[in-house]
């Protein structure tokens, strides 16, 4: 195993340690994406930004989208099923709007994604992380 590998594996296993440690409401806070982890670099006092937050926060760009983000963004948070979510991104009309709900969830990276590919992604980010963790949290 490389010293990258030893790296991460030792990372993944501190990270593991924290969550263990959280308390329940806290970690349903994490998975259903109203809390986040942050990274404190030693010595700081206040957390570092993510390249991807400083990038947007520099140069917003003013939105080509004509459908209600917000709206949509609540709606991928309530779907049942990746179904579902495909659905309701399916039925916008353009891909500018298909971005805007991206963005509006958070997700960076995605101006040149194929509507197609973008809405997977989506989906994968908004309700299968979701599902994903509710289905491990039974077993």
């Amino acid at each position: 195993m490389n010293d990258v590998a030893k790296q991460t594996m030792g990372l993944l296993r501190r990270v593991g340690e924290f969550l263990e440690e959280l308390p329940e409401d806290q970690l349903a806070d994490l998975v259903e994406g109203r809390a986040r982890l942050t990274y404190i670099p030693w010595g700081a006092t206040e957390p570092a930004r993510p390249a991807a937050a400083r990038k947007r926060a520099a140069a917003p760009r003013a939105s080509k989208a004509t459908a209600d983000v917000p709206a949509i963004c609540a709606t991928l948070e309530a779907a049942t099923s990746r179904e579902e979510g495909r659905a309701t991104l399916r039925a916008l009309p353009r891909v500018d709007d298909v971005r805007a709900v991206a963005t509006g969830l958070g997700m960076s990276g995605i101006s040149k994604t194929p509507k197609d590919t973008l809405i997977e992604q989506i989906v994968d980010f908004a309700i299968g992380a979701r599902l994903n963790s509710a289905a491990i949290r039974v077993l």
